[in-house]
């Protein structure tokens, strides 16, 4: 009971708030433009060439990519690698997932800019059907001949009947998780008024990557913006853009952002080293738990804060992203000696509490297994992404600009 309680707690504390979002943005845009007519513009604006072709591309793209990783999987899980490689392989199916998310959100806001909210919802809930669609394709013959004949897989021995393809059937479950963001994409993207057509697919790169910066950089990326546009020489476009978005991504931090990445991490080394000494007293196992959930719910807060402050999503997302380094610098602070400490008195691993670790030194390498760093990885990127974009909408909108719940004039 007291896992599944908190797994629901975990669930609803990082997890959910996109999706509730992404539900409050859909119902008031449907309340505000109702009709039928206002849907069969949004479906023929979201399929409108070169949608239906890059769909294809992605179906294709998705269904080929499944079939590499199924065959690398299966020659990878005869051979012992030193962790749980069906875990690791779980784990990473997780954070496709995450990666898909932002593959949809991304498109539906590509789509958005050039063709309206509506357009964009549309492009980007038909690329995630596509990458569903795909890796459906190539996944689930293989499935049928591994419940037919189970007999001709590898069959480890920490595995259930018919578990060896678990991770795979997870991704696509998974997939769920994603189904907001194409909303959430198409409603950022559409925040204020375009004030100029997307030109080519290097204007809308450097549009995008300049689509939500704080006041004070605003006009330098309006800047950008129009100098592209003033350039001619396809190869100049490119070279420009990229420079643009590279200038983007490494200008810096939001303003205080040090602050909160400090206090993610004297709180996750604190409450690290807590629960490990707690932990030893009563003998309740280890505090990977504690790794996993509390650093996801801190993260998530911080890229709340920042984006709303700075009412800017790529605010939230990139001091999120340094205050999980901070966080996972702190794990491992914490938790090498720790799990020296936990070997020395025989009390197990300090990732689970199982076990006896052989010598100090596996236990401390049991703190950088890739499968936990893994989990960590996709827990802590939820809670990041799902605050930014909760920070995002509950943000009073620049000057005029709407926000996620008000239509854009595109």
């Amino acid at each position: 009971m007291p896992a599944v309680l908190f797994l629901t707690a975990l669930i609803l504390a990082v997890l959910a708030p996109a999706p509730l979002l992404a539900i409050a943005v859909l119902a008031t845009r449907v309340r505000q433009r109702r009709g039928d007519a206002s849907a069969r513009t949004a479906w023929r604006a979201g399929t409108r060439r070169p949608v239906w072709p890059a769909l294809a591309a992605v179906a294709v793209s998705s269904a080929a990519l499944t079939a590499g990783l199924e065959r690398a999987y299966l020659a990878a899980i005869t051979h012992s690698w030193g962790f749980d490689i069906v875990l690791t392989t779980l784990m990473l199916a997780l954070l496709a997932a995450i990666g898909c998310a932002v593959l949809t959100g991304l498109a539906a806001a590509a789509v958005g800019r050039a063709r309206g909210f509506g357009a964009g919802t549309v492009a980007g809930l038909l690329t995630l059907g596509a990458i569903a669609a795909g890796t459906a394709a190539a996944h689930l013959p293989l499935r049928a001949v591994y419940l037919a004949d189970p007999g001709a897989f590898p069959a480890p021995a920490y595995l259930g009947t018919g578990d060896l393809l678990l991770p795979f059937q997870v991704f696509l479950i998974a997939l769920l998780w994603a189904l907001p963001w194409p909303i959430l994409g198409a409603a950022l993207a559409t925040r204020a008024t375009r004030q100029h057509a997307t030109g080519d697919l290097w204007q809308l790169l450097l549009d995008l990557a300049t689509a939500d910066l704080p006041p004070n950089r605003a006009a330098w990326g309006a800047a950008l913006r129009a100098e592209l546009a003033a350039i001619d020489p396809p190869a100049q476009r490119r070279r420009f853009a990229l420079g643009g978005v590279w200038t983007m991504l490494r200008s810096g931090l939001p303003q205080r952002a040090w602050i909160p990445a400090g206090g993610v991490a004297l709180i996750v080394a604190g409450g690290s080293f807590a629960a490990s000494r707690w932990s030893l007293a009563h003998d309740r196992g280890g505090i990977l738990d504690f790794w996993i959930a509390a650093p996801s719910i801190l993260l998530l807060a911080a890229a709340f804060t920042a984006a709303r402050r700075a009412r800017s999503f790529s605010a939230g997302l990139r001091t999120g992203a340094l205050a999980a380094l901070a966080a996972l610098l702190a794990v491992l602070a914490v938790g090498i000696p720790e799990a020296a400490v936990w070997a020395n008195l025989r009390a197990g691993y300090l990732s689970t509490g199982d076990a006896l670790p052989p010598t100090w030194q596996a236990a401390v390498l049991d703190v950088v297994r890739p499968e936990f760093l893994i989990a960590m990885i996709v827990f802590w990127a939820a809670g990041t992404i799902g605050g930014a974009a909760l920070g995002t909408a509950l943000a009073r909108p620049h000057g005029n600009a709407p926000d996620l719940a008000t239509p854009s004039t595109s």
